[in-house]
């Protein structure tokens, strides 16, 4: 009897243990997956929405998975909780929600009105949001009970990350990384339900073992969520339809990282024809030259009152064929409060600046040697690095270096940046060395071996310049406008030592690193004291590019924003020195512009054609606001007519099959019809022996599956009769021969 109780506890437990497994990961799981698929899809909005917004929607989501998984069949107990965790997730993080208490007079609809203001009004947008979400893992758990439409689930929540990731300054492919795996999951559940479903026994059996059961699968998505998420990046192959058609049109495709060139690349290791060299900022500039790819990784985000070229470091000894530092210069540890005590030297009565902050944020563990900043960094507010690095103020060079190179996670900067006074720079007197409040002779310095015809050339361009700020930015219009960008320029045409007149005279185009030591050569061939600098362009505010994109004006296109840099934004440019005004930056690469800020009583630049430049804006503009409209509507019409096929599936498939058995008789259908169906169920481990005859092997799957017996028979009867008869079979034989093939596909 003991033995007997013993073995029906066993039995009751393992029972319970199938129950159990079969509940919760059968009846229960695809809600999970729902759930991380809506967490790829809000990635979208990471712009737009704020992180309050977000922390909303992932404390529902949270609250959702949880009831989800813990109750099988409550539905209203479960909406009903997550209902509450929407509306207290909502007051919790809205910043407008304060609790005053109840009315105390409730006839009084002032009070009434006063309550709603206060605590409903204010829930709004987090409420609606937190409920939607809800709802929304609640529809995506219904409509994915089928393996057909779970598939449309997937498929359609790819396209729309995909299309996102294409049109958009976004990153991804993450995301669709762990849409993709909690797809395959999911298939994974519906296909063991549906195991249950036909083949109880075989199921008990299975969920006997869970762990056996599940760790495959968990194994095999782990492996390919990995391999997604960390392989490496690969060099497009194909361009994008909406890239290709904008071309098509002679439209500038809006770029989300710049074109910087790569810093610090030797042209004896650069291969161009390899493209083995990438874009970005490096420490060795002893030789300029070769050619880049293009990389678009993200490096930084910086959160700024104003866009800005961020200034790494600058170098003042020209070789002829690159660039090196100068030796012996002061450096000295910040101040107390994180002073730099950088200034303007000898600085003018009217000489302007504005104050600029920015937050950055690095992206990536690199190790960095400087600190970039937005032109004379004067304070380093915040410094968070897991080297605890001490930066050193190089007050000369206007540098923040680290002792050592160190990991940094954020870290904020003020700087005092002087304002483009065109007028008062034309004014301002040529610095001498006996007058100067520097040393000029650093930034004057060229070597012998530097030609003739450089020096010729710089005298030629600027000719007609009456001051030294006038010859400058006629050497930056001219190096702008002559020789086009190209970041894997023919170097095969060099022949001249030296890296400036070789691309003057041979190459004839290039990339930053080339215009900016042209510009800096050129300008000291005429005595004007100036340096090489080298960090990152502005890169790119998403918010501005979409309002761009969809016809949008932007008032300050300058103003505030978070700008993502980009390995691709790495960049070089000149700095010139003027007396009583310090270093102003000059852009000489064609295609870049910096920014700086002006004076508010400055004169406009003349347009010498108004009508020339109001077509031209009226074009970019009216591109601009009808360039989304082509992908857009693409997407509508793909996604109507994937509706419509989906709706009249059965008529497309009557379709698809009229025109592959066009021309064929009912007989020779049925025999296609039975090839297809050996395929099939030899995927299904249903294989034909060598000595078995077509009866034979159809007589062993019918004793094998003793239900489907009836099924084997009857399709093996037709087929008989369409291969051996001597009769041509009828439309209606061909159709139900179909007919039962399909049965029996479902049945196994």
């Amino acid at each position: 009897m003991n033995g007997s109780y013993a073995g029906l506890q066993t039995k009751s437990k393992s029972r319970w243990g199938i129950e159990f497994w079969g509940s919760l990961f059968l009846d229960r799981f695809h809600r999970l997956f729902a759930v991380i698929i809506l967490l790829q899809l809000i990635q979208c909005f990471q712009d737009y929405w704020w992180d309050e917004t977000y922390s909303v929607l992932y404390g529902i989501l949270a609250v959702t998975a949880v009831c989800e998984l813990a109750f099988a069949r409550r539905y209203g107990i479960r909406l009903a909780l997550e209902a509450v965790a929407a509306v207290v997730l909502a007051a919790s993080y809205s910043p407008l929600f304060e609790w005053t208490g109840w009315p105390e007079h409730w006839k009084s609809q002032t009070e009434w009105n006063l309550f709603y203001e206060s605590h409903v009004a204010s829930l709004h947008p987090f409420v609606e949001l937190a409920i939607g979400a809800v709802l929304a893992v609640h529809v995506l758990s219904w409509i994915g009970r089928s393996r057909r439409l779970m598939l449309v689930i997937l498929m359609t929540s790819v396209g729309v990350m995909a299309a996102f990731d294409s049109f958009f300054p976004f990153e991804l492919w993450h995301n669709i990384a762990w849409i993709v795996a909690a797809g395959l999951g999911w298939l994974v559940v519906l296909h063991l339900r549906e195991l249950r479903a036909r083949h109880p026994d075989s199921w008990a059996a299975l969920a006997e073992r869970p762990i056996e059961l599940a760790l495959p699968a968990v194994i095999v998505i782990a492996l390919l969520l990995l391999s997604g998420i960390y392989m490496p990046r690969a060099p497009a192959l194909l361009e994008d339809p909406y890239t290709i058609w904008s071309e098509a049109q002679g439209r500038e495709v809006p770029s989300l990282a710049g074109e910087g060139g790569i810093l610090g690349s030797s042209s004896s290791s650069v291969n161009v024809s390899s493209g083995s060299a990438s874009s970005g900022y490096g420490r060795d500039d002893r030789n300029i030259g070769g050619g880049f790819d293009f990389d678009y990784s993200p490096v930084m985000t910086v959160q700024t009152n104003r866009r800005s070229y961020w200034r790494g470091e600058t170098k003042a000894v020209y070789t002829g064929k690159g660039w090196g530092d100068r030796r012996g210069i002061q450096t000295a540890p910040l101040a107390e409060g994180g002073l730099t005590h950088f200034s303007i030297p000898g600085k003018a009565d009217g000489a302007q600046t504005e104050k600029i902050t920015q937050t950055v944020t690095m992206l990536r563990k690199d190790r960095l040697p400087v600190l970039f900043s937005a032109g004379q960094a004067s304070r380093v507010a915040v410094l968070e690095s897991d080297a605890n690095g001490t930066i050193l103020a190089n007050a000369e060079e206007e540098e923040l270096r680290f002792r050592r190179p160190a990991r940094v996670q954020t870290y904020t900067l003020e700087s005092e940046v002087t304002m483009l006074d065109k007028t008062a720079l034309r004014a301002a007197a040529a610095p001498s060395p006996d007058t100067a409040s520097i040393d000029l002779a650093p930034y004057l310095q060229l070597p012998d071996s530097l030609p003739d015809r450089v020096k010729a050339l710089a005298r030629e361009v600027t000719a007609s310049g009456t001051n030294e700020f006038d010859k400058a930015a006629l050497l930056e219009d001219y190096l702008k406008n002559t020789y086009p960008y190209n970041n894997k320029p023919d170097v095969s045409k060099q022949k001249s030592a030296d890296i400036t007149d070789a691309f003057l005279f041979e190459i004839k185009e290039g990339y930053c690193d080339y215009y900016s030591t042209a510009f800096v050569v050129m300008a000291r061939s005429l005595g004007i004291p100036t340096r090489w600098v080298k960090g990152y362009a502005s890169g790119v505010d998403p918010t501005k590019v979409d309002t761009m994109r969809f016809g949008g004006v932007l008032v300050d296109p300058d103003g505030p924003g978070t700008y993502t840099v980009r390995n691709a934004d790495a960049h070089s440019w000149a700095e010139v020195y003027f007396e009583g005004y310090g270093w102003i930056p000059f852009e000489p690469t064609s295609g870049f512009s910096v920014p700086l800020p002006v004076p508010s009583n400055a004169a406009a630049e003349p347009v010498t054609d108004p009508a020339a430049a109001d077509e031209t804006d009226g074009a970019a503009t009216k591109a601009t606001s009808f360039g989304w409209a082509v992908p857009v509507a693409g997407a509508v019409v793909i996604l109507a007519a994937a509706v419509i096929l989906f709706r009249k599936r059965k008529g497309a498939r009557k379709l698809w099959n009229r025109i592959r058995y066009a021309g064929a008789s009912p007989d020779q259908r049925i025999i296609r019809e039975m090839e297809r169906l050996l395929r099939f169920l030899k995927r299904r481990g249903l294989k034909r022996e060598e000595h078995e005859t077509m009866r034979e092997s159809f007589r062993r799957w019918g004793e094998k599956f003793s239900s489907l017996r009836t099924d084997f028979d009857g399709i093996l009867v037709r087929f008989e009769t369409a291969r051996y008869g001597n009769q041509t079979g009828a439309e209606s034989d061909a159709k139900d021969f179909a007919a039962a093939v399909e049965r029996l596909r479902k049945a196994l």
